[in-house]
Parts: structure tokens; C-alpha cells; sequence
């Protein structure tokens, strides 16, 4: 029987797996089936690898994401973090209660021991725990939010955007603080042992910053991070589930072994025109529907959406497929589990 992990090795070295792989992404949805509250979930290290090892054995995905939320991060800086009980925590920047109230306060960020800030250190946990019980069948991968977005929740996306404008040297200088903190905390997910790092860079697609914008801001800073992961023989998957991700920036910066996303390339018209300009390039991972599909669809309508997914990008491998962001942590189960069904259906190799 093929093991998870020789299904995704077999995918990101172009060789034809058995199967398509199948990642739907649960992360926040696992604490459903181990039976917990979202806030005991994202404050809980041993319960939430626990949760995601369930999830796996009952759903049949063939990677862990150890995505616990985009707050994790701002968070080690001394963001105010929100719990709701059964709906993801949020950065209280979002409510008004911003870290950062002001340009001066770029200046007042510190360097934080990621091993020493709870969040942060639970992810670790996180990873430990998944690497030492799971680690020979099924692949663990970290997650680390970009220095930008980790920037914008403690000062919010649109005061960020002007800040740029007017004290571009204000947010450089935060930027590379919290960049050094992010590269020590992918440094400290690598030493677990897990295969590969995520890296989320939402901000490289048009529904945010333009591509001269990106370069000088997130860029140059965060592919010290890719370089460090690739030191500890660990694999660079990219993340970006904004419109129009820029693909030839993300791959010209960061080099990684694969890209997750949501909606076509900036430069693509669909998913045949990403197959062809990107497939060869790096590995594709995606590409299910969330909002239109996977949240509000049934099992059959999820199966036949990612049998169109597997037949433009199944064909010569170098495909994974999953949904363009996290699993819609309140959707039904049964559509993650349709989309495992789908690639045992559709995606068997060899392919035509």
C-alpha cells in the first residue's frame, strides 16, 4: 500500500504517484472530529496535533498543514488576540485595537525568541508532535506568515498601504525586525524535522501590492527565509491565496519546490494556461473553490469540480490537489472527504 508521503515525494519530483495526492488543508476544521472548542483548539499544542491526527485517519488526506491562524505570528510581538469559541482567533487590529497605533510605534517593535513566544511555540510543539508519530507516512509541513502580513495585523492592510507611502523608511525598518524573527522561527520548525516549509506571501498578487511594491518591501526580506529552510534540506512551498498571485515574482524571489493557491495567475487565463506557462516550473498545489465550491457544495458537486482540476493538471504530474486556502473550518466534513474520492476516482496514473 503507498503511504501518504511516497504519493506527495512521487508528485513533487514529476513522478507519476499512484494517485494524485490530496491535501484539502484541514487545520482549524480537525477539532470537529477530535471533539473540541476552536479556542481550546488554537491555544492547545498536544490537542491540536492530536485533532489533526484524527482528521487524517478519518478523512484520509496525505499531508499535515500546521496552520493555526494568521495571528500566531503577530501575536509573539504582543498583538492582542482574539479566541471566539468556535470560529477562528482573529487580531484584535481588526476590532481597532491595533499594536502598531502609530509610524512611531515601527520603531518600538523588538526582536522576540520565537521558541519563547507561546504561540509561536506551540506550533513547534505542533510540528514535533506530528514529525515523531506521523513522520514516516504521512508529511508534515510548517507554516510561517510573511513578514508583511504578520506586519499588517498588528497595523492593518490599508494604514500599512499609506504607510508606505508616506514613511517608507518607518516600515523597512519594521519589516526586517519582524523579518529576523520569522527567519529564526522557520529555522526553529526545520530543526523538528519536517520536510518543508510553507511560506504564505499573499501579499505577491495584484489584489494587493504591485509587483515593483512587492520587490522592495517583502521580497528582498523574505527570501532570507527561503534560503534558511532550504539550509536544513527542507523543501520551499509558497502560498498565496489572493487574485492574480504573481507567479513569475514568487518563483524569481523564492524558488520553491511548489506553489498553493486559490485563483489563476496574474498572467494566466485559466487552468490550462497555468499548467502550461507554470507546470514545469514548480509543483501546483490547489486548486478547489472555497467560497463557491467547497463551503457551500455538496459531495458530488466538490467530486466533479475537482475532476476538472485533476484533468487539466493531473497529466504529467507535478500536481497536488487541495483547496486554494485552509478548509473552510465550519464546512462539512464529507467534502473534504469527497475530495480524496475524487483523486481515487480521476486521478489514478498513468494519465493521458
Amino acid at each position: 500500500m503507498v503511504k501518504p508521503i511516497e504519493r506527495v515525494v512521487a508528485a513533487l519530483t514529476y513522478k507519476d504517484p499512484d494517485r494524485v495526492p490530496a491535501a484539502p488543508l484541514v487545520c482549524g476544521a480537525s477539532r470537529r472530529v477530535y471533539g473540541v472548542t476552536y479556542d481550546v483548539w488554537s491555544r492547545d499544542p498536544v490537542i491540536a496535533a492530536k485533532s489533526l491526527i484524527a482528521a487524517q485517519e478519518l478523512i484520509g488526506f496525505d499531508g499535515f498543514l500546521t496552520l493555526v491562524d494568521l495571528s500566531v505570528e503577530p501575536a509573539a510581538f504582543g498583538q492582542k488576540v482574539l479566541y471566539p469559541v468556535e470560529s477562528t482567533a482573529l487580531s484584535a487590529a481588526f476590532k481597532g485595537d491595533m499594536l502598531i497605533k502609530s509610524v512611531d510605534d515601527y520603531d518600538k517593535l523588538e526582536y522576540v525568541d520565537p521558541k519563547k513566544a507561546d504561540r509561536m511555540r506551540d506550533v513547534i510543539k505542533i510540528c514535533e508532535i506530528l514529525v515523531q508519530a506521523k513522520g514516516k507516512e504521512v508529511p508534515t509541513l510548517g507554516f510561517v506568515y510573511g513578514p508583511a502580513g504578520t506586519l499588517s495585523m498588528m497595523r492593518t492592510l490599508e494604514k500599512l498601504s499609506l504607510d508606505l507611502v508616506k514613511n517608507k523608511s518607518a516600515v523597512l525598518k519594521g519589516l526586517k525586525i519582524v523579518n529576523d524573527v520569522l527567519f529564526d522561527y522557520a529555522k526553529a520548525q526545520c530543526e523538528t524535522g519536517v520536510p518543508g516549509v510553507v511560506l504564505d506571501v499573499l501579499y505577491a498578487s495584484k489584489m494587493i501590492w504591485s509587483r515593483k511594491t512587492y520587490d522592495e518591501f517583502e521580497g528582498q526580506l523574505c527570501s532570507k527565509i527561503a534560503d534558511e529552510i532550504r539550509k536544513h534540506n527542507a523543501l520551499v512551498v509558497l502560498h498565496n491565496c489572493g487574485h492574480g498571485p504573481f507567479f513569475d515574482t514568487m518563483i524569481s524571489w523564492y524558488k520553491p519546490a511548489a506553489i498553493s493557491f486559490h485563483y489563476v495567475p496574474d498572467d494566466c487565463k485559466d487552468y490550462a494556461d497555468t499548467k502550461e506557462k507554470y507546470g514545469k516550473k514548480t509543483v501546483l498545489i490547489g486548486q478547489a473553490d472555497n467560497p463557491k465550491v467547497i463551503y457551500p457544495g455538496t459531495p458530488e458537486e466538490v467530486m466533479n469540480h475537482c475532476a476538472e482540476q485533476i484533468k487539466v493538471y493531473g497529466p504529467g504530474s507535478g500536481f497536488i490537489l487541495a483547496t486554494g486556502c485552509e478548509f473552510p473550518p465550519n464546512a462539512s466534513l464529507l467534502n473534504a472527504r469527497a475530495m480524496i474520492e475524487a483523486a481515487e476516482k480521476y486521478g489514478k496514473y498513468p494519465m493521458a
